[in-house]
């Protein structure tokens, strides 16, 4: 069987595709809902208290002397108003608020799991396999294994990177692509032309496939499968042969998320049917120290990456979420960490790692507003120095899985394994 250890073919610094020598699984089913979900990983332990300050308690501004941000005002540096008397935005993910305005937008402000150890390679780990064990499969694979979808080798995928996720690494091959231009597979000794414009690996390959000859059953295999992976290469490339974003004059980054959220894009557009696809959202989400400076506009200063990082990336967002207009009425896309990170600021004018923090997701048939959430940071009421886990992340996934992707609520105890599901009403839908 085929495990993400193995590799389908020696592939291009772009593009990789997780398989075996001979006979990789690849994601076929019977028929496609045309649902997406985009789930995007915030690597590091994002502060969701930072994301979404708690403005209304005081004990915020008690426990981060320096990092808490105002309520909302006239005041650029202060928080963007959710229309909530408690919670906010971080000033850099301003142009979000378009989105949350729709009344599309759902925020879980103290999202984790119950078992987090505070480690970022166990937390990942775990999360992405949908229990705290040693599974293999993630999450999302497991999806495609246990539910009929789209026969085509592109149902699922991970998109703007060029290693696989753990959510959606697993049995069930899938490519990882940086972008459409450069996903292909070459040989040096086999490439001509400037960017080996005249790559005759793959005309070779697909002679030989060409080929009406008798096969063993391994070798026929082979060549099936070949053919698959030279097919999902062309579609890939023509999704984006001179495609531009219909974003109101926004356009994607070429950080990781932004060539992600376009390649989504370009291959929704083209009529692929991707069902689930893995994002990566880094921007130095471990801030131990130096969170922030004591600048006049120390949360808005675009010199400093991690602001820089969120405000790009809020931009992304939201020019994919223009960009796919009426269809986003058929994708969720879920952002969130593997955990939180302290109520307090630390000696470094920085927060370590926690438990609790900020998912957010939109689209679909995302219920606007914001789940339930703490009434204070005060350690006499929660864990000390750490934000409580009040929703399960598996439970978000859950429900966007029964309600926005069709799946039978009886499959997410084989999805997230040991998992009894509670319906948390945060997305609207006919139940399954």
């Amino acid at each position: 069987m085929t495990t993400r250890r193995q590799f389908l073919a020696s592939l291009t610094a772009a593009a990789s595709m997780a398989g075996v020598a001979g006979a990789p699984k690849f994601a076929f089913g019977k028929t496609a809902n045309g649902k997406t979900l985009i789930k995007i990983f915030q690597r590091g332990g994002a502060d969701g208290l930072h994301l979404f300050p708690l403005f209304g308690d005081p004990y915020y501004y008690m426990y981060r002397p320096d990092l808490a941000i105002e309520p909302p005002s006239s005041d650029p540096e202060s928080a963007v108003s959710l229309g909530s008397s408690m919670r906010g935005m971080n000033p850099n993910l301003q142009l979000l608020r378009e989105i949350w305005d729709t009344g599309n937008m759902m925020l879980a402000p103290s999202t984790s799991f119950i078992g987090n150890n505070l480690s970022h390679f166990d937390c990942q780990r775990w999360i992405g396999t949908g229990a705290r064990n040693n599974l293999i499969d993630g999450y999302l694979n497991r999806y495609m294994q246990t539910v009929p979808g789209p026969d085509h080798a592109l149902r699922g995928i991970v998109a703007g990177k060029t290693s696989i996720s753990t959510e959606i690494g697993g049995t069930i091959v899938v490519p990882a692509i940086q972008q459409a231009s450069t996903f292909n597979l070459s040989n040096a000794d086999l490439c001509s032309g400037n960017g080996c414009a005249d790559n005759q690996l793959t005309e070779i390959m697909r002679q030989i496939n060409s080929h009406d000859v008798d096969l063993s059953a391994v070798e026929g295999r082979v060549r099936d499968n070949q053919l698959i992976m030279l097919e999902s290469i062309e579609e890939v490339q023509r999704a984006g042969v001179n495609y531009t974003p219909s974003a109101g004059g926004l356009n994607y980054s070429n950080r990781d998320i932004g060539r992600g959220l376009r390649l989504c894009a370009q291959l929704l557009k083209a009529g692929v049917p991707l069902e689930v696809a893995a994002l990566d959202w880094n921007n130095g989400w471990d801030t131990h120290a130096n969170q922030t400076d004591l600048s006049a506009n120390r949360f808005t200063n675009q010199n400093r990456s991690y602001n820089r990082g969120m405000t790009t990336a809020a931009m992304d967002l939201v020019c994919f979420y223009r960009d796919m207009g009426a269809a986003m009425a058929n994708i969720v896309v879920l952002v969130g960490s593997e955990f939180g990170r302290t109520k307090k600021q630390n000696g470094s004018m920085g927060t370590d790692h926690g438990t609790g923090g900020a998912w957010f997701a939109f689209g679909g048939p995302t219920t606007g507003g914001i789940a339930q959430d703490v009434t204070t940071l005060d350690d006499t009421v929660n864990r000390p120095n750490l934000l409580p886990n009040i929703t399960s992340y598996r439970d978000i996934v859950g429900e966007i899985m029964i309600r926005h992707m069709g799946m039978s609520q009886q499959l997410v105890s084989t999805i997230f394994p040991g998992h009894t599901f509670t319906n948390l009403n945060l997305f609207v839908g006919n139940t399954a």
